[in-house]
């Protein structure tokens, strides 16, 4: 038998509860490879929360969970949500197509995926009780996704069950046992852009519930169009405009009072194309043996040179300086107080 070919990674600032032997990416190498969690890495894997990802002489490949563009000059290669295309440096990989994360205690993105397409027979299994639910912890977001709470709590109560805007008297322990009891979810991202889909519109479905969506503008190129509510068909923008978000409001009470319009959305199948799911996994499974079938020399892609060298530099002197201040001024916490400061109802 063939002996399996070591390769020495590192994950640094994936977030959360990640763990580095079991999760999406290093479950699938194993299937082919040796895999060596090492701090002198052939093969760095970092995210958004890592400082120290440019100490690292390695090949680089970079991941997000945010709406965030890989920056190819400091990486060889980028995991994302944005649609293009990069030779074979860039794979799109959607995060709730990712296994391993979990959105609160007992929950967990695989099975909520397996379920959301299924949507059609776990819908027949959830008793609905309540109306509608918004499930957030971070209020630093589109204002049109706390317009839509508003305006909706004027016709019925939406049961916010997350840290942010709790209604219920403490935010949930399992977001799935808390939006299957309801008949719509407010599934909107924190900003739109194409191709940025989270987990948010899948846990919906997951629930057997209607999602109200809001934040890819060309989410239908995933789910299919009939299965539920999409703000982009009213041109809702970030800022939420008041005759707008009412044109939503009017549709979802619409739905809400017709039964049979009601379940016919929910019958629909969530995505698209039934292969797409499978279809998305094999290619980022591709996009992965291609990286590490190569020799470490080979699978370089950014410029090591004269202008990358350069580049490179400007960035370690960059975040030095970032990483500073934040010890000093609460950066991030300053600046949501001042958005809300300036964006709170007159």
């Amino acid at each position: 038998m063939k002996q399996k070919k070591t390769i020495k990674i590192k994950f640094s600032g994936m977030g959360g509860k990640f763990d580095p032997q079991n999760n999406f990416i290093s479950n699938i190498l194993k299937k082919y490879y040796t895999v060596e969690l090492s701090d002198n890495p052939d093969y760095l894997i970092y995210s958004v929360n890592s400082s120290d990802y440019l100490k690292y002489n390695c090949v680089r490949i970079f991941y997000t969970a945010e709406n965030i563009v890989p920056d190819f000059n400091i990486c060889d290669y980028a995991i994302g949500f944005h649609y293009m295309d990069f030779g074979d440096r860039y794979c799109r990989y959607p995060l709730y197509m990712v296994d391993g994360f979990k959105a609160y205690s007992g929950d967990d993105y695989a099975s909520d995926l397996i379920r959301a397409q299924h949507k059609q027979e776990v819908s027949q299994d959830y008793t609905k009780t309540d109306f509608c639910s918004f499930v957030y912890s971070n209020g630093d977001a589109a204002i049109c996704r706390e317009k839509i709470f508003d305006a909706l709590s004027n016709y019925k109560k939406v049961n916010s069950g997350g840290r942010y805007r709790n209604n219920i008297g403490g935010p949930v322990v399992s977001k799935l046992e808390f939006q299957k009891k309801h008949r719509f979810v407010i599934a909107f991202e924190n900003s739109t852009t194409p191709g940025y889909t989270t987990e948010k519109i899948v846990h919906a479905f997951a629930a057997g519930s209607v999602p109200i969506y809001w934040g890819n503008p060309d989410i239908t190129k995933e789910f299919n169009a009939g299965s539920f509510i999409n703000c982009h068909d009213f041109g809702l923008k970030a800022d939420g405009d008041d005759n707008v978000i009412q044109e939503i409001v009017s549709k979802i009470i619409e739905l809400d009072q017709n039964e049979n319009e009601y379940k016919k959305m929910l019958a629909t199948p969530a995505f698209a194309d039934s292969n797409y799911v499978s279809n998305v996994q094999k290619t980022f499974e591709e996009f992965l043996l291609n990286i590490f079938s190569q020799s470490k020399e080979a699978s370089y892609r950014r410029n090591l040179l004269y202008w990358g060298k350069r580049y490179e530099r400007k960035q370690i002197i960059g975040n030095a300086f970032y990483w500073q201040c934040r010890k000093f001024i609460p950066i991030r916490d300053f600046m949501i107080k001042m958005r809300r400061l300036f964006t709170r109802k007159k």
